[in-house]
């Protein structure tokens, strides 16, 4: 019989056993009009998805960074989830005015507690601010 690997030897760590880890994810949602109702909508509508997408339960997200492109100016998405009882911090921060940026974009950078990797979330119109590099 073979001895098993030594104390230095990796071991697969089965999902349900791994430690969770602070990680960071994307997202971003196209609003129909700059009012205070379809901003507090597409905010719900994008952080929900990002959420049941990512498997994650609601007490996993630690804060959110949420942007807002300069023409949406009625509302913020973090007033917005507060009025929906999240007590989790929140800030928001105006994206920056770029030449072919998406119209009505609130965007955002959930920092979350999670075991394997997160997949982004874009809705309506909005898409990555920079397309993913291709592998060389």
């Amino acid at each position: 019989m073979s001895p098993g690997p030594g104390p230095s030897a990796e071991r697969a760590v089965p999902a349900e056993q791994a430690v969770p880890a602070v990680r960071a994810v994307r997202g971003a949602v196209t609003v129909a009009e700059d009012t205070p109702r379809q901003i507090a909508a597409a905010t719900r509508r994008l952080v929900g998805e990002l959420l049941v997408r990512n498997g994650l339960e609601r007490d996993a997200v630690i804060s959110l960074m949420f942007t807002c492109s300069p023409d949406l100016t009625s509302d913020t998405p973090a007033l917005a989830l507060r009025e929906e009882g999240w007590e989790v911090p929140a800030l928001c921060a105006a994206d920056t005015a770029w030449s072919g940026a998406p119209a009505r974009t609130v965007r955002v950078l959930a920092h979350v507690t999670s075991c394997g990797p997160l997949a982004p979330v874009y809705l309506g119109d909005s898409a990555p601010t920079r397309p993913a590099q291709s592998p060389a």
